[in-house]
């Protein structure tokens, strides 16, 4: 599964466990940034019980996503996370674009 991203390649994912409320995947071709952003917006929800990452190598591995959910799936917090870093970056540019 791949992601497209605004620099215009995509963030592959690699699933590694699935379950109803637990997700494991790795996030092929990142380091530090996105996934800290993601599992630091993804705590804010109440319904995400464990959001974390891991980068098991500093010099070839890709950071681990682990995601324990409530009620809703981990699928479903990660979609909202997105969104609600999409909106903040699309607020952000709109206050540049006034100064």
């Amino acid at each position: 599964m791949s992601i497209p991203l605004l620099r215009g390649d995509c963030l592959k994912l690699k699933v590694v466990k699935k379950d109803k409320n637990f997700l494991e995947m790795f996030l092929e071709g990142e380091e530090h940034s996105f996934p800290n952003l993601l599992r630091e917006t993804l705590l804010e929800d109440d319904d995400v019980e464990f959001a974390s990452y891991v980068i098991e190598h500093p010099e070839i591995g890709s950071p681990k996503l682990i995601v324990r959910t409530k009620s809703k799936t981990p699928e479903s917090a990660i979609k909202s996370a997105l969104k609600k870093i999409e909106k903040r970056a699309s607020d952000f540019e709109a206050l540049l674009k006034k100064k």
